[in-house]
């Protein structure tokens, strides 16, 4: 679940790494980014030797300083890398918080588990799509038993167990229900992320849900969200989704604030620009993973010259090149999706296809 914080004595974002460190992964998703890109075949050929990592994590060190900045490691399933804890045992002797994880399943056993937090990993997400057999549908049969039994593992382990779904068409009259399994079985966080048609999902883009009806949605997931915690329930409920900004005032927005560490608040709104980078496997760095365009390439560039000085990513940063959203009074903190945009209308650019507005 990556996060973008923001120092509250002095309104500074934290800087961000969202590390995609290996492209191997046990199953194949049906809507998963990674595949079918332009990009996979490098990703799995040309992995960043382990110096190369350690470059990396010294640049990022160097740029941002102790404890001012955060890695959310993620793939495929950073567990499936080789050499995964001698590049966390580096990143952890530097004071990296918080230092997160997202994977699948199947490699996540107790030992492993503890053996992370040791290492100073503070969150590890796991996705949910929908129940059993609609979960099992978009990733590989047995998946949604697999995950159940490793929210537990890391329950268990001190780690902080987070659930992602990755909203569609087919899924949506699914989500409350995950809400409440979420709620049920007592997961740390729950989140939910639109499906972005691109990857192995570049031919699923009637999988967007309409406006209205995503508009509508929102506002019924909110009010399962006030229920839950009207009960007591302790499940800390995310608000990703930039359009969320268009339907809520900031004091619900802000309700994740014990996700983060104290002195510190989320940052709302597309974070292109703003606060962080997507690495590949192969060193490519992207503005957003789930936007296929290349800014720069470690670590052959630092981290300070990729995100300074890169003609792709400083267009990107600029509000008054947006066409609809451009002149939305919510634009700061929404911005819309821009990879959404890009996936439908071959422009970074353009409108949200989801927002109402």
């Amino acid at each position: 679940m990556c996060v973008c914080l923001v120092n509250s004595k002095t309104g500074q974002p934290n800087f961000f790494l969202q590390w995609h460190i290996t492209a191997k992964c046990d199953q194949k998703c049906r809507h998963c980014y990674m595949y079918d890109s332009p990009f996979y075949q490098s990703e799995k050929d040309n992995e960043l030797l382990l110096t190369d990592c350690k470059a990396i994590i010294d640049d990022f060190f160097d740029t941002v300083g102790s404890g001012k900045g955060s890695i959310y490691f993620t793939g495929g399933d950073p567990l499936l890398r080789n050499n995964f804890f001698e590049i966390l045992e580096y990143t952890a002797k530097k004071n990296i918080y918080p230092l997160g994880m997202a994977g699948n399943s199947y490699h996540l056993d107790l030992e492993t588990a503890l053996h992370l937090k040791r290492y100073g990993v503070d969150m590890y997400q796991i996705s949910l799509d929908g129940l059993k057999e609609t979960h099992d549908y978009f990733r590989k049969p047995g998946s949604f038993d697999d995950a159940l039994r490793a929210f537990e593992v890391l329950k268990n382990a001190g780690i902080r167990a987070m659930c992602m779904f990755t909203l569609s068409r087919k899924n949506m009259n699914q989500l409350i229900e995950v809400v409440r399994l979420a709620a049920k079985i007592g997961l740390d966080g729950f989140d939910f992320d639109r499906i972005v048609p691109v990857g192995s999902a570049k031919n699923m883009k009637e999988e967007i849900i309409d406006p209205l009806e995503y508009k509508e949605l929102l506002l019924e997931v909110d009010n399962e969200y006030k229920k839950l915690r009207a009960k007591g329930c302790r499940t800390q409920f995310g608000y990703k989704d930039n359009l969320w900004g268009l339907v809520l005032d900031k004091e619900t927005l802000s309700s994740t604030q014990n996700l983060v560490p104290e002195g510190y608040s989320l940052k709302r709104g597309c974070l292109i620009g703003k606060a962080g980078l997507c690495i590949l496997s192969d060193g490519n760095v992207m503005a957003c993973r789930r936007l296929p365009v290349i800014v720069g390439k470690l670590p052959e560039q630092s981290l300070r010259e990729v995100f300074y000085k890169s003609p792709v990513l400083n267009k990107l940063k600029r509000n008054n090149r947006l066409s609809k959203c451009g002149s939305c009074k919510n634009l700061e903190n929404c911005r819309g999706c821009r990879a959404i945009a890009y996936a439908c209308y071959g422009d970074y650019f353009a409108e949200d296809p989801g927002c109402w507005l």
